[in-house]
């Protein structure tokens, strides 16, 4: 299982490029959506209707990749992790037929608004159920693609399809939310078959089974479980905050799930690739030592949160550039494209937690260990509803994506507290915090010298803009590291 270095490099090189493209693609989606509706009730009813429509589909992506990968990795009985696959997928396509058939009065009870926003709701939740629902099979068939070190292929499909989507909105001069749905579906539904078709030329073979008593399942369910609630519970923060937006005022949704989109693109070119990168290798060094896993565990660390600290400081210097060359168009104002901005800086800022939290988190996974990734997340969910409850009405919007920032600080903390109590550090910390630190550092000061010039220099032509700041912002920061002596310098240079 294990990858040459230079093959190694040519998949995460690979990965990272396609994923580049396929988050620019979904981003100028975005744009094109933005400047035909701008901010609007139908997309307001849209937002909320993807939001009940994955809220169950997302235990399953996250908890099927966390479960199957180390099965497929150890060579679990091939019976045992069909039936896992059929049983999980049955629970949840139950699940989402009561959603759609209590749809409107689901609407009515968590949402005081209108009857116009009910009804779109309605209208549109049928499709963005199937819009969901492909793309979290294919979970099964991604978890697969890693195991085997086919990274790029699954993403590549994705690329493809969402050029597909892109050329038919174009073919339009304007368009309604429900043409769009149809697009949309299209392309799910492509990249659904050709996925399938790969990765079964490749090996993949399922069959439904349902073999209860298999020990190898009950296992696997033994650690499925607790992912459910751990997952869920963020799912139910996300759920939270699209409630909480719902109710502030039209339009808020929309901005906040614009600024969702953004950093999705982030999660899922970075934090999303890295993890997925490393998941299957920390599975690998368990089986020499605790302390080599930590250790590994730890350099991993400090260069994805550096890297993660570079994005936040490009960001902040050249974010507002950014989204008004995507989205301030045709219907999206300036005042809707600032209060995306803020939001994203605000998120962004939050990433740097969340990308040690969730590598700490594959550890242990790998461990076998989800009960307290489980009890970690709980007390996570209840400060970031609590802490985004209070600051909504004093902040708005503002104040919802402050709870997740604050939660994720919350998170990272208390799971590097349960690893100490649980496993021990099997490496000296000292070191790792100076690092952390030294990153942290440059980050905070050449944000504030960017904004600093950026106060200072006369207002630039918007792309001139975006990249003299974007550039100076990057140059800044790897001098400042470099000042700094920081030691994940020499790790990117290995």
């Amino acid at each position: 299982m294990k990858i040459k270095r230079t093959g190694a490099a040519v998949q995460l090189s690979g990965m990272m490029i396609v994923t580049l493209i396929t988050q620019f693609l979904s981003i100028y989606k975005s744009a094109i959506i933005a400047s035909n509706f701008g901010v609007s009730v139908e997309m307001d009813a849209y937002h909320f209707a993807n939001n009940l429509s994955t809220f169950f589909l997302t235990f399953v992506s996250a908890g099927i990749t966390t479960v199957i990968i180390p099965a497929y990795v150890k060579k679990v009985d091939r019976e045992a992790v069909d039936s896992f696959i059929t049983i999980i997928f049955s629970v949840v396509g139950f699940l989402l037929l009561l959603v759609f058939l209590l749809r409107t009065q689901l609407v009515q009870i968590l949402v005081d608004r209108d009857a116009t926003f009910n009804s779109f709701v309605s209208e549109f939740m049928i499709l963005t159920m199937w819009i969901q629902i492909l793309p979290a099979i294919l979970s099964v068939t991604t978890a697969y693609y890693q195991c085997i070190n086919h990274f790029v292929i699954p993403k590549t499909v994705l690329m493809i399809s969402n050029m597909g989507i892109i050329g038919g909105l174009l073919l339009y001069k304007s368009f309604t939310v429900q043409q769009y749905l149809v697009v949309l579906l299209l392309g799910a539904i492509f990249q659904f078959i050709v996925d399938v078709f790969i990765v079964v030329k490749l090996g993949f073979r399922f069959r439904p089974s349902l073999a209860f008593h298999n020990p190898e399942l009950k296992n696997m369910l033994s650690v499925f479980l607790p992912t459910i609630f751990s997952t869920g519970i963020y799912k139910i923060n996300t759920m939270v905050d699209a409630l909480l937006s719902s109710n502030i005022g039209e339009g808020q949704l929309t901005i906040l799930s614009y600024a969702d989109n953004i950093v999705g693109m982030i999660n899922t070119l970075v934090i999303g690739n890295l993890t997925i990168y490393v998941y299957p290798k920390i599975v690998e060094k368990i089986r020499e030592s605790q302390e080599e896993c930590q250790k590994s565990l730890w350099n991993y660390s400090l260069t994805f949160h550096a890297v993660v600290c570079l994005i936040v400081v490009g960001f902040v210097a050249s974010g507002r550039e950014f989204i008004g060359i995507l989205y301030e168009h045709g219907k999206f104002t300036a005042k809707a494209a600032d209060s995306v901005y803020l939001c994203m800086c605000i998120y962004v800022f939050g990433q740097q937690t969340n990308i040690v939290r969730d590598l700490i988190y594959r550890y242990f996974y790998t461990n076998n260990n989800t009960k307290s990734t489980v009890k970690n997340g709980l007390i996570t969910s209840i400060t970031n509803v609590l802490v985004s409850i209070i600051l909504v009405k004093p902040l708005g919007v503002y104040g919802i994506v402050m709870g997740t920032v604050v939660a994720g600080v919350v998170s990272l903390v208390m799971i590097v507290l349960r690893m100490k109590n649980e496993y021990g550090f099997l490496n000296p910390m000292r070191q790792v915090i100076i690092e952390f630190c030294k990153t942290e550092v440059c980050t905070i000061l050449v944000m504030v010298i960017v904004i600093s010039i950026k106060h200072i220099v006369p207002t630039l032509n918007v792309f001139v803009s975006f990249f003299l700041f974007g550039i100076i912002s990057v140059l800044t920061y790897l001098i400042c590291m470099i000042l700094l002596k920081s030691k994940i310098i020499t790790y990117v240079r290995k």
